[in-house]
């Protein structure tokens, strides 16, 4: 699949009820709010459609990590199953939490690194 053109991504292991309760998640937090939203998934043979497989990050989002990554560990660290996260630039680089081992400190510099990294767009 390929990724919106200019625009960060986020998925989870889980499917999408699990991408749709992290989505939920972050529109209850004010700094993130109408920043994430939805991507739908593209319908393969034999499905409805409607299903989402990746959260779209807003493009020009700066300063946006340390509230993303307050929102997202506090999220991993109230889940009460394993689940991955894994945050992607439209180049490709991306890091990936794993619920049962983030630490803040380290999260918010590898998503500081994401944001801050080359201008991903053309």
């Amino acid at each position: 699949m390929s990724e919106p053109h200019g625009q960060y991504t986020i998925r989870t292991s889980g499917g999408p009820d699990e991408l749709l309760q992290l989505l939920d998640w972050f529109r209850h937090d004010d700094a993130l709010r109408g920043r994430i939203g939805p991507s739908p998934a593209r319908i393969r043979d034999g499905q409805m459609g409607d299903l989402y497989d990746v959260l779209v990050i807003a493009v020009g989002a700066g300063g946006l990590a340390p509230a993303l990554t307050r929102s997202l560990t506090a999220w991993l660290t109230h889940r009460r199953s394993d689940v991955t996260v894994t945050v992607q630039r439209p180049d490709g680089t991306a890091v990936t939490f794993d619920g049962k081992r983030i630490k803040t400190p380290e999260a918010l510099r590898e998503l500081g690194n994401l944001f801050e990294g080359p201008d991903p767009l053309p």
